[in-house]
């Protein structure tokens, strides 16, 4: 939420964005960022809070799954 008490729409539009992303490299995640994972897409399937921490999560999923791939790490 805003200043004002309604939700940052900017931010509800990278997080979904965000999902989208992840969910194309779903398989390459670990097991406990895929349970993660489908929690914040549960959350984000119908009208919630924006939380500014899940964007944060998210982009952290996308960050170890290049890291991974990179260093050539299995999951």
């Amino acid at each position: 939420m805003n200043s004002d008490g309604f939700p940052d729409l900017k931010t509800l539009v990278e997080i979904k964005n965000l999902i989208d992303q992840v969910a194309v490299v779903e398989d390459r995640l670990a097991d406990n960022e895929k349970q993660l994972f489908h929690e914040l897409q549960d959350k984000y399937a119908s009208e919630v809070s924006i939380g500014f921490e899940d964007k944060v999560l998210l982009e952290v999923m996308l960050r170890n799954v290049t890291i991974r791939k990179d260093m050539d790490i299995p999951v």
